[in-house]
C-alpha cells in the first residue's frame, strides 16, 4: 500500500516579547529582543487529518501575560478544519501551552507518551519548579478520557497512522515527543520544544528550562537523524516559521504557514 502524504501547516495562536537571555539555557552574553511565538500543527491527507497540540485557552494565556491573538480551534477553522470531527491528536507534552483545549475535540484520540503522563501524575508534579509549567485542569482533562478510551499511550517510537509517526526524544519535557511527517517532497519532523527556536539547534543550545540537560542535546541529534539529509525541522515557538513558510491561503498571513 503506498503510505498517504500530507499537507503540513503551522497555525500561531499567540505571542510574547521575551529576550535571548531567556531562551538558551544559561543565559546568553548578547542578550537582546527575542520574541516567542506560539503554536499548533496539522497535517491533512486525503483521508486523514491529525492536529499536533492543542495551545492554551485565552484565560489562561492572559494569567501568564502572553499576547492572545487567537483561539487554536478558530486558526485551524479558518484552514477548514472541524475540529469537532477531529480523530487524531498528538501531544507532544503537557505544558500549558501544548495541552489545553482538550474539551474542543470531542471526537479525538488523544496520543501521547506514557512517560509524560506518569510524570505529571507523579510524585514530582507538584514542586514548584515543574508545577508551574502545566495547568493541572489540562492533566485532568487527559486523565477523564483515559478513562473513556480516547488515550492511546505510546512508549519510544510509534505510527499513529500511516505516514505519521512518533518518537520520543524527551530533555525539555520528560516524555517529550516529535512527530515526522510524510509530504509529497522531503519529510517534516514538528520539534515542538525539542528546539524551540531554529538557533537551540543551529547552536547547539538548549532552550532555558529542561527537564534533563543530557537528553536536551540528545534531542538535538535525534530531530536531525529524524530529518535525514533532506528533511524540514521546523521548531515550536519561533517566529521566523511565520517568515519562513508562505501563508496557507488567502487572508491567513499571520495566522497560518503551509510548511510542505
Amino acid at each position: 500500500m503506498t503510505t498517504p502524504t500530507f499537507a503540513v501547516y503551522a497555525v500561531r495562536y499567540a505571542t510574547r516579547g521575551a529576550r535571548r537571555g531567556e531562551n538558551f539555557y544559561g543565559g546568553d552574553p548578547h542578550d537582546g529582543p527575542m520574541p516567542m511565538d506560539y503554536f499548533v500543527w496539522a497535517a491533512v491527507s486525503d483521508h486523514d487529518t491529525l492536529v499536533v497540540d492543542l495551545g492554551c485557552t485565552r484565560q489562561v494565556a492572559e494569567r501568564r501575560d502572553r499576547t492572545y491573538l487567537r483561539s487554536p480551534a478558530d486558526g485551524l477553522d479558518a484552514l477548514g478544519i472541524d475540529v469537532g470531527a477531529v480523530r487524531h491528536v498528538v501531544l507532544t507534552h503537557l505544558h500549558y501551552d501544548h495541552a489545553g483545549n482538550v474539551p474542543l475535540f470531542p471526537a479525538a484520540t488523544f496520543v501521547l507518551q506514557q512517560d509524560e503522563m506518569a510524570f505529571w501524575t507523579g510524585r514530582h508534579a507538584g514542586r514548584p519548579l515543574f508545577r508551574g509549567i502545566v495547568e493541572p485542569e489540562d492533566v485532568a482533562a487527559l486523565v477523564s478520557r483515559n478513562f473513556d478510551g480516547r488515550v492511546r499511550f505510546v512508549d519510544g517510537d510509534a505510527e499513529v497512522i500511516p505516514g505519521i509517526t512518533v518518537h520520543r526524544v524527551g530533555g525539555h519535557a520528560h516524555g517529550l515527543q516529535a512527530i515526522r511527517v510524510a509530504t509529497a517532497g522531503a519529510p517534516v519532523i514538528l520539534a515542538s520544544d525539542a528546539t524551540h527556536f531554529y538557533a537551540n539547534l543551529e547552536e547547539d543550545r538548549p532552550f532555558s528550562f529542561v527537564n534533563d540537560l543530557p537528553a536536551s542535546y540528545d534531542a538535538f541529534d535525534r530531530l536531525r537523524e529524524l530529518a535525514g539529509p533532506s528533511g524540514v525541522i521546523v521548531p515550536g515557538h519561533d517566529p521566523l516559521v511565520m517568515e519562513r513558510f508562505p501563508p496557507a491561503g488567502p487572508g491567513l498571513d499571520g495566522v497560518a504557514v503551509r510548511i510542505a
